[in-house]
């Protein structure tokens, strides 16, 4: 039989495919039985009568409650508190018939031996709500079905509670003079466990066979990241809930007031954000809500909640003008949204799949791009769980995970091969791109100095592999280089110029200004130096000794003269704090220069503490926003996670070595990245707290393919075959994974007390 399948590949892929798709068909049923038997059936309650203290034995004609409801509220059903007079009994059943205003039957439900305990509340549901259009008051109807084995009691007050008549029979019947002790069901988890993990089923085992069908055919790696990643994205558009993305409540706001520009529209009113009525109560700086219930309202609100006219007559909670990052993809599915009157269920859903199919393009076109040897890399990494809830959400940094993943690939790709015209421009681009779009991925455009001058040549038929440029030779490969740097520089300091002005706000600014003129002048005369002694050797040999002596000299008299520029912090400032205790100042550059052994201190308390929730920060192993809710899946699927992503790293026996300077610049380049990011950490840090505040693993998410590029370089321990496709497939399914146990712990988390 395998030999047949082996030379029939692609039966022997369908059936692998079909397998696992059956495979993960059958694990959410499990995921939605194990639910179903944890969370389905629990009430959600109001109190209305807690006033209980006596008996009232049901009589034969049975009790009639009356109970007052407002316009807008639901009702499941009630909880009343029977008492069985410490008897345990064989034999008997009660119904509870619930009827509105106008005689019509709401609910009818049992209740028997079984389920009903002395002194214990006991409810009476039904799945399907009833929703109050105008205060009205609804009748309960209380009698025997079954004779029980003794008399049946329930707790209610001496004397009527608020309005709530109690009667013995039929209503109309004289009142006796109390109030059942009774509770709203306001809410019903019922059998939505399961239905809401049936949802994932269809998405969850499409991914698992296309991924499956894809790695076992040999596929194109880039169509398995496209069609796998969207896929998967599409999953977790339902496993994470509405605004519990990382900060995505910022990016809605972002998203929403791009969109309303382009619609020509008055964005914000006292600088809070303008939306329509139908949004309006979804808008505030708070991340949204998890558990069975925040799926289930979502679930309901999605096909059902009221839509409305493009008009932005509502001032909301959110504040305006907080769009830095890019939301173009984002802003284009609300646009559309908005445009066809969509409610703001389906508008979140278009803004997160638009962003979601940006990431996608740009991923998959990273990994078409990357030499065939480092595919398998970065096809792992798209499909991490991390990026891909990223960009199933709203968050601007998907794209900038795209671009960063797509410029990796493309500087990879000419380094191993001369580039064309549109690649050169496409380079050009990439790395303009990347430089403003979050300040601490500068140092990534650096990689473009990895690629041979000659294969970044434009001309098509070269006289000589230089040019003279008023009697400088230099290779056009070095201007492109310098295109790159000079316009990615340029755009950064243009995009970052107000942030580096904060984290610098105690140093001396016209100082800051003419060291960097020194240093770019300083640098110029480096480059021009070089020109003159690249030609011999030895000379070239002293000139990098030189420029390493340098770089130390400078880095320590710098370090000496922004510890003494500007003013500290004075005994009474240091102690100012705010109302929750932290300190209204931050680590600013010129605080931590002045403070090296406190900022190395916190930095080293933060290292054990924060460490592992980094590394899941990384995978995507810990889902949501972490600082609000911690979602972590088991650590086991971490493991998997890195192992897959180190069987990607591994080179084969007939891979091209990467070359110890090429090895020693991607070193580099991590390490500007790494401090750029713990920099970025430190400025929102309070100088009172005693390790880094708000740093996250996935901000060094768009230097990971570097860093496993690393690995594959020291070729430690090579494969006698590419284990691409077998490491992108085990990513996909443990992404997959991931999913489903994070549906669960979204579903069933309860806040801590």
């Amino acid at each position: 039989m395998f030999p047949f399948l082996r030379a029939h590949r692609a039966l022997a892929a369908l059936l692998a495919a079909l397998l696992a798709a059956g495979a993960v068909w059958l694990a959410c049923r499990w995921v939605g039985y194990d639910l179903q038997q944890r969370l389905g059936g629990q009430p959600v309650y109001e109190i209305l009568n807690d006033d209980y203290t006596q008996v009232i034995d049901l009589p034969e004609e049975g009790l009639t409650q009356q109970i007052p409801l407002k316009a807008g509220q639901a009702f499941y059903g009630v909880r009343l508190r029977f008492s069985t007079h410490d008897q345990l009994y064989k034999s008997g059943m009660v119904m509870v018939d619930v009827y509105n205003a106008q005689g019509e039957q709401l609910l009818q439900s049992a209740g028997n031996f079984l389920n009903i305990f002395n002194d214990t509340f006991t409810e009476f549901t039904t799945e399907r709500p009833y929703v109050v259009a105008q205060d009205e008051t609804l009748t309960v109807h209380l009698y025997n079905a079954v004779p029980w084995d003794g008399p049946l009691g329930l707790w209610a007050s001496e004397g009527e509670v608020d309005g709530m008549p109690l009667y013995s029979g039929a209503d109309g019947a004289p009142a006796l003079d109390a109030t059942l002790a009774i509770q709203r069901v306001r809410d019903y988890s019922g059998s939505w466990p399961a239905a809401l993990a049936a949802q994932l089923a269809l998405p969850l085992a499409a991914a698992a066979f296309a991924a499956v069908f894809l790695a076992v055919l040999h596929a194109p790696l880039a169509l398995l990241v496209a069609a796998a990643g969207l896929l998967l994205g599409l999953g977790f558009l339902r496993v994470t809930p509405a605004l519990v993305a990382p900060d995505e409540y910022t990016h809605l706001a972002a998203a929403y007031e791009l969109a309303s520009a382009w619609g020509g529209q008055t964005t914000s009113q006292g600088g809070k954000l303008l939306v329509r009525s139908c949004d309006a109560p979804y808008f505030a700086t708070k991340t949204g809500e998890i558990g069975i219930f925040a799926y289930k309202a979502q679930a309901q609100a999605r096909p059902s909640a009221p839509g409305g006219p493009d008009t932005l007559t509502e001032i909301s909670d959110a504040d305006a003008g907080q769009g830095s990052g890019s939301y173009w993809a984002q802003a284009a599915g609300i646009r559309l949204a908005r445009s066809l009157g969509k409610n703001f269920y389906t508008m979140l859903d278009w803004g997160r799949t638009a962003n979601l199919l940006l990431y996608l393009a740009l991923a998959a076109a990273a990994v078409a791009l990357a030499p065939a040897a480092l595919r398998g890399l970065l096809a792992a990494v798209a499909l991490l769980p991390m990026p891909l809830q990223l960009a199933a959400s709203l968050s601007p940094d998907a794209a900038v995970l795209g671009t960063v993943f797509l410029f990796t690939a493309l500087c990879l790709s000419l380094r191993a091969q001369p580039g064309r015209r549109w690649q050169l421009a496409l380079l050009v681009l990439l790395g303009a791109a990347v430089a403003p779009a979050k300040a601490i991925y500068l140092p990534v455009v650096l990689l473009c100095l990895a690629i041979p001058p000659k294969h970044l040549d434009p001309r098509r038929a070269p006289a000589g592999a230089a040019v003279s440029l008023h009697g400088v030779s230099v290779r056009p490969g070095r201007l492109v280089q310098a295109a790159v740097l000079a316009l990615a520089a340029a755009l950064w300091a243009a995009a970052n110029a107000q942030a580096l002005g904060y984290a610098a706000r105690d140093m001396n600014t016209a100082l800051l200004v003419g060291g960097t003129v020194v240093a770019a002048g300083a640098l110029a005369a480096l480059c021009a130096l070089y020109l003159r002694v690249r030609a011999d050797a030895g000379k070239r040999r002293s000139f990098w000794r030189g420029v390493a002596v340098a770089m130390v000299l400078a880095a320590a008299a710098g370090l000496f003269v922004f510890s003494r520029m500007g003013g500290g912090l004075t005994p009474d400032q240091l102690l100012q704090v705010q109302p929750n205790g932290d300190s209204v100042w931050t680590f600013s550059f010129g605080y931590i220069c002045r403070n090296l052994p406190a900022t190395l201190k916190l930095l080293l308390r933060t290292l054990p503490e924060q460490g592992a929730l980094w590394l899941q920060g990384l995978l995507g192993t810990t889902l949501g926003e972490p600082i609000v809710y911690r979602i972590d899946v088991s650590w086991l699927l971490g493991v998997g996670l890195m192992l897959a992503l180190l069987a990607a790293a591994l080179p084969t026996a007939e891979s091209a070595p990467l070359g110890r300077r090429m090895a020693w610049g991607t070193a580099g380049i991590l390490a500007c990245v790494a401090l750029a990011v713990l920099a970025a950490a430190l400025n929102w840090t309070p100088i009172n707290y005693q390790t880094l505040f708000g740093m996250q693993g996935r901000y060094l998410l768009p230097v990971l393919p570097l860093a496993l590029l690393l690995l594959w370089a020291q070729r430690l321990v090579t494969l006698r075959r590419s284990a691409a496709h077998g490491a992108a497939l085990a990513v996909a399914l443990l992404t997959l994974l991931t999913q489903l146990q994070g549906f669960a712990l979204y579903a069933a988390w309860q806040p801590v007390s």
